[in-house]
């Protein structure tokens, strides 16, 4: 017959074979399906057999088991006609259930679940049906998990003591936290704290505070509140770690000797304050003087002057060259160039013809007339062809009157720079340092000077791009 608890889930499903073999089950012996009568305990992750025993009455070949959880289908592991069937098992159970046959022909149908997990706990119902004649028992599965072993924190002075917590995480079912003193009392905790994981485990902390000269000796037990096992860690802390616990006696005399010693220093550097004000003033404008002349120095008288020509075969077709290539201006009109690889397109750029892998050189550029321009230096892999980015990370280090401002062409965004857009621009190229610089030669000021940048040995030009109208021309 079937049990009172899971009448409801089971009946439903086979209410045809009842009416359709009543009259057969008064003619036979009725099957008896019995499981153990307590509930089942395992470790999370450990194997795990449920038994479940029938009546034998038949062979053993004509009968079907089936294992199932709160509804019949899917389910947890099914056997008829002789083997095993997985057609509507349970996804969560799929290569994890086998069906002990060595005991069928003594009537045993146990179940063997592999590496238990947490959710794998509750109610299971044992299902054999023999011919007409069926009936089923419930076993009861519960998953335990033992966490780590308690951490002991030293958290912070409080209340005239020390405040130590103790943490231990991944129990099931929730687990309890105890103090214990050395004679084996418990303590109170000051606070406690249960939090559950996405998986279900439970994470436990409580903490006390410990005072001087009483139970500095303490262990922090976690334990199953189910069925008894535990982590446990002891602890000591001597007496000088109180020392601190009253801390406002040692800051008292801090404090003392502090505002004794500043009051010294205070009283000396009043006296010497005249003396030294003049004194320190003169050294700042020395200084400062000092690097004004370093950084007109430094920009100014570079290593060796380049006579920069410009090379008509990277000249973008809109670009005219003077005759002896020192000057560029943009025209609008298509020259009648051959389109190169090296030419640039369509951006109206052009390269100075000669480059460099080594050394330090400057040049200089004049903006004669026009409107938007930049002046700088470019690697000789800079891309040629389509749209470009001017910025170092395509290879170009450039400053000049771009979009109405006057600016450094940097990554990710412009620089602005905050002075009047000079007519003639110094460049300057430390090839081995990676230092491109500007310096204003109308102002005799410096502009702006990139980060340090690597050449990684690739050859340098200087380049130029030129707005509408625009003329520039190289200088000397």
């Amino acid at each position: 017959m079937l049990s009172g608890l899971h009448l409801h889930c089971s009946l439903p499903a086979f209410i045809i074979y009842d009416l359709v073999f009543q009259v057969h089950k008064l003619q036979s012996a009725p099957l008896n399906v019995t499981v153990s009568p307590g509930p089942i305990t395992v470790p999370m992750g450990e194997d795990v057999v449920l038994p479940c025993h029938f009546s034998l009455e038949q062979r053993a070949q004509d009968t079907e088991v089936i294992w199932f959880r709160e509804h019949f289908s899917p389910f947890v592991h099914r056997y008829k006609g002789g083997q095993d069937q997985y057609g509507e098992q349970m996804l969560q159970y799929q290569g994890r259930t086998e069906l002990l046959k060595d005991g069928l022909t003594k009537g045993s149908v146990d179940l063997k679940i592999f590496h238990v997990q947490l959710s794998d706990r509750g109610n299971y119902t044992c299902f054999v049906r023999r011919d007409s004649d069926y009936d089923e028992a419930v076993v009861e599965l519960k998953v335990t998990a033992s966490g780590s072993a308690p951490l002991i924190v030293l958290e912070r002075y409080q209340d005239g003591g020390i405040q130590v917590a103790c943490r231990s995480a991944g129990w099931y079912p929730q687990p309890q936290v105890l103090w214990q003193a050395p004679h084996g009392q418990h303590l109170p905790p000051l606070s406690e704290s249960v939090t559950q994981d996405k998986n279900g485990l439970f994470a436990a902390e409580s903490s006390i505070i410990l005072t001087r000269g009483a139970n500095q000796k303490l262990s922090c037990s976690v334990r199953h509140a189910l069925h008894g096992q535990e982590q446990e860690s002891a602890f000591y802390i001597s007496d000088p770690f109180f020392q601190n616990a009253h801390p406002w006696m040692t800051a008292l005399g801090i404090v003392l000797v502090a505002v004794v010693a500043l009051l010294i220093i205070t009283v000396y550097l009043f006296r010497i304050k005249g003396k030294h004000e003049k004194k320190i003033a003169m050294q700042e404008a020395a200084l400062q003087q000092q690097a004004e002349e370093l950084a007109w120095r430094r920009y100014a008288v570079p290593i060796e002057e380049v006579k920069v020509i410009l090379d008509p075969d990277t000249a973008h077709c809109d670009l005219v060259l003077s005759d002896d290539c020192k000057s560029v201006k943009r025209e609008d009109t298509r020259q009648d160039v051959p389109d190169k690889p090296e030419r640039f397109n369509p951006w109206r750029c052009v390269l100075g013809r000669e480059g460099f892998t080594s050394g330090r050189y400057y040049w200089e550029v004049e903006a004669v007339d026009g409107g938007g321009w930049t002046v700088g230096v470019s690697r000789e892999d800079v891309k040629r062809k389509g749209e470009i980015e001017f910025k170092p990370e395509e290879g170009i280090w450039a400053v000049g009157q771009w979009a109405g401002r006057f600016q450094a062409l940097t990554s990710p965004n412009r620089t602005l720079l905050e002075i009047q857009t000079p007519k003639r621009i110094r460049v300057s190229l430390d090839y081995e340092e990676g230092r491109v610089a500007f310096f204003s030669i109308d102002e005799e000021i410096p502009i702006f000077t990139f980060p340090l940048a690597s050449f990684e040995g690739i050859r340098v030009h200087p380049w130029i791009w030129l707005g509408p109208g625009t003329w520039l021309r190289m200088w000397p």
